[in-house]
């Protein structure tokens, strides 16, 4: 993760070049039941399939501080990301926003951040937004991703998170 945040953002003023900034990254998602993220009918969700999970486009979030890794998850190559929506309760969506635009657009991107907190081989991922909700994934296979703010109990907040290194 820390290979994400150097890339991005520059040591001396923490203000990258745009005509230098870097393509996101690539990184699969799993639940820690093994469950693969694909994306289905404008939803992701968790399958337990042998099939590749989704190919998530990551950049880091410069303008959020904080202790743990601040990140906008895409996906379709970067032209939609995951989002906690503007209502007084969280609604997890995939909105058409570019994710390169987000890393420039500190008003937009806030609710499409999460913060990547590492824990042993598992990732969490809490909502910026919405402190104390988490991605999650159910019990059950084929079952679209959502938020949760129980972490702990039937929902599952753990996930591995694997980047993809692109020729």
């Amino acid at each position: 993760m820390r290979d994400l945040f150097d890339t991005f953002i520059k040591k001396e003023d923490g203000v990258p070049n745009p005509p230098d900034l870097p393509m996101p990254f690539i990184f699969n998602l799993r639940d820690a039941k093994q469950k693969v993220i694909r994306l289905q009918s404008n939803h992701l969700v968790a399958e337990a399939s042998n099939s590749d999970p989704e190919k998530l486009s990551v950049v880091p979030n410069r303008f959020v501080q904080g202790k743990q890794y601040p990140i906008i998850l895409g996906v379709q190559g970067g032209s939609s990301c995951l989002s906690c929506g503007t209502l007084s309760q969280p609604k997890l969506q995939l909105e058409d926003k570019k994710i390169m635009e987000l890393f420039e657009d500190k008003e937009q991107a806030a609710r499409f951040t999460f913060h990547n907190i590492p824990e042993g081989s598992t990732h969490r991922f809490e909502s910026a937004t919405y402190p104390g909700w988490f991605l999650c994934t159910s019990q059950k296979s084929s079952e679209p991703i959502r938020i949760t703010n129980r972490p702990g109990e039937t929902e599952i907040t753990e996930f591995y998170f694997k980047r993809i290194l692109t020729q």
